[in-house]
Parts: C-alpha cells; structure tokens; sequence
C-alpha cells in the first residue's frame, strides 16, 4: 500500500476476493451465444479471441515468475542480493488485476467501439502504425508520466506502492493502484484505439502489442539481467526497441 494511499487506490471488484473472474461472466456467456445462434457478419473473430489472450497473458507472466524465482533462488548475477519477503509475495498476489481490468476494456471495446469488432486476423499498415505510435507518442507520454509519479505528492499516493518491492520480480511491473493502471491503459491505448478507428486494425496486431508490453514489463522486473551486454554491443539499435533490469 502506499505511503499516504489516494483515491482509486483498490480495484472495485476487490470485494469479491478471489470470486473477482466473475465479472466477466456477461461478457462470456455473450460469446458463447454469439457462437451457437450465429450472427449474420458471421463470428466475430476477435470477442473471440479476448479470453484466450487473457489466459495467454496469465501463462506469460507465470512463465516469467517462475524463471525468475528459480534464478532469485539460485543466487547467481543477482541484481539485489536479497530474498524475497513474505510481505512483497503477499502484497503483489493479486497481479493479475491488470489483466482482468484489460479484459474488461476490450470486451466494452468490441461492443461498443466503433470498428471494435469483426477484425482481420492481419494487416501490415495496422502493425507499422502500431508499432510507429508506440515508439513516438506513447512513449514520450510514458516518459513524463512517470516522472510525475515520482513528484512527492503522487509518489506518496501511488507510485510508493510499487516501489515497496525492493527485490523485484516480473509481476511487480503491474503492481500498482487502480488509478495508475487507468492512466496507464489510456497510454497504451492510444496505438490500439487509432488502428481500431481508422479500419487498420488486426488481431495480430492488438495481440502483438499487448505481448510486447507484458514481455517488456515483465523481463525489465527481473532480478537479473536476461540479455547479456555484449549483446547490445553488437546490435546497439536494440537499445531504442527493449530495455532490461
């Protein structure tokens, strides 16, 4: 918890403890429908296609923690040569808050977008326009966003909160208050909303996106270096594309 906690600190559905999945149970039983009565455009490929992506998101990150802890426990090129605390495992259980809070968007934005639903599987100008916003505008946003958290007065509201894990793990990427993760879905949105809007958009695309993001986040949180120096040496551009711990 932070410091001096503000407002929109903890997710609405918080409450619900670990019955939280039923949230999306409308949402669910709406695809289900749509597959056994049909829809005259025929199934919309990408309401689909949001569960598994959610589900893909969960197995990514359990990927990364696992790798993680076993390098952590190894002891080996350790950034912080520290265990982790039980406070940090309990305080960062509920990571999976992001995923289900993004689900929760899309399934709104295919419904309810214009363009949001009925998208391509692939389009080339969808993905250079994604990955073009992302370098430029999301990026810089990004930039400045976060060193505003790091100003005292969002710091000790929010920002502290994902600070308290001195030994970081992949998942303490996204441990943050709800009202940062709004901030930060609008960010990240600015690519995906753009294609959707403009008829650019594919699943690939939005998939891609979502998984570079989580790939990021998740591997700059590691209490190791996975990408050795040398590496950048050879290929300095790779500096402008991925960071690392």
């Amino acid at each position: 918890m932070a410091s001096e906690p503000g407002i929109l600190t903890d997710w609405p559905w918080k409450p619900l403890g670990s019955f939280k999945y039923i949230v999306l149970a409308p949402w669910i039983t709406e695809s289900i429908y749509s597959i056994i009565v049909g829809d005259e455009k025929g199934w919309d490929v990408f309401n689909l296609t949001i569960l598994p992506l959610m589900l893909w998101r969960m197995l990514h990150s359990q990927l990364w923690i696992s790798l993680s802890r076993y390098r952590t426990a190894k002891g080996t090129n350790r950034i912080v040569d520290k265990g982790i605390e039980f406070d940090q495992v309990d305080r960062e259980r509920n990571w999976d808050d992001q995923i289900l809070f993004n689900a929760i968007i899309f399934y709104l934005g295919n419904k309810y977008f214009p363009g949001g639903s009925h998208i391509p599987i692939w389009r080339t100008d969808g993905v250079i326009i994604t990955m073009l916003l992302h370098a430029g505008p999301v990026e810089f946003l990004y930039y400045w966003f976060h060193r505003a958290l790091h100003h005292h007065y969002l710091y000790s509201r929010y920002h502290s909160h994902h600070h308290s894990s001195i030994v970081t793990e992949p998942i303490t990427s996204v441990i943050h208050p709800f009202a940062e993760h709004i901030v930060y879905f609008a960010l990240f949105a600015i690519p995906v909303s753009t294609v959707v809007f403009t008829g650019t958009g594919s699943i690939i695309a939005i998939a891609g996106y979502i998984t570079y993001i989580d790939l990021m986040n998740n591997m700059g949180h590691c209490n190791f270096e996975l990408i050795p120096n040398w590496v950048f040496s050879i290929f300095p551009p790779l500096k402008y594309i991925m960071y690392t711990p």
